[in-house]
């Protein structure tokens, strides 16, 4: 059974800073901060949320916290049960390896189309995060890796100008990204990584868009085969 992830995990920002913004209602920005830290990784296979301690924390009612959770729900990416609790899915190995086979597809297809539509100010960009991943993996930052590696990869496939392929993406991500934290709790520094993610920077920048997509086919395919191991 997973634990009742804490709140410090989850880095919400109060809401008297979300209530500044005048576009989006409470619930979706609670949602955006939960899909992000689930995206980095934060959140592991059978890990707990109680909605009236999240609520509590933001200082607001349970009701756009339980809206937020329910969205994130219907896309698989938690589980509600009772007594206000919402829980990421155990891991199953049989769902893991589909969800791996349809995020080589399409993340190799983002990879591709980058490589032919990257600009000068998005290969910028990349280097930048490239080299903060670098110096975080080879300190055994682990926290820190998972997200700027999020940044990179997902800095990779906006550079592709394909929003709805992004989009499916994150998606397949928000199911897989809870077992990226029991891979690095075997583990530690990932070498093979740090090489891959230099070599799809290479592939970008030279507008190599074979080199691209096969660089992230072997970092999905890769990362998969370590964790079932």
């Amino acid at each position: 059974m997973g634990h009742i992830s804490t709140l410090g995990e989850i880095q919400l920002v109060p809401v008297d800073r979300l209530k500044r913004s005048a576009r989006e209602n409470l619930s979706t920005q609670v949602e955006r901060q939960i899909r992000m830290s689930l995206l980095d990784g934060r959140f592991g296979p059978g890990d707990r949320i109680s909605l009236s301690s999240l609520a509590a924390t933001l200082g607001t009612s349970v009701t756009p916290v339980r809206e937020a959770l329910s969205r994130l729900a219907a896309e698989h990416a938690f589980e509600l049960i009772p007594g206000q609790i919402a829980r990421v899915p155990l891991f199953d190995p049989v769902r893991y390896r589909e969800l791996c086979d349809i995020r080589v597809a399409v993340e190799g297809l983002a990879a591709e189309r980058a490589a032919l539509n990257a600009t000068k100010r998005d290969l910028a960009k990349l280097e930048r995060c490239l080299t903060t991943f670098l110096a975080a993996s080879k300190a055994n930052e682990l926290r820190k890796t998972m997200s700027v590696g999020r940044d990179f990869r997902f800095g990779v496939y906006a550079a592709s100008k394909m929003p709805a392929l992004v989009r499916v993406i994150e998606g397949l991500w928000l199911q897989c990204a809870p077992s990226f934290r029991l891979f690095y709790a075997f583990s530690s520094r990932d070498e093979t990584l740090e090489v891959n993610y230099q070599r799809l920077y290479d592939a970008l920048a030279a507008k190599n868009p074979k080199d691209a997509r096969e660089c992230v086919e072997r970092i999905v395919t890769s990362g998969a085969a370590r964790l079932m191991a």
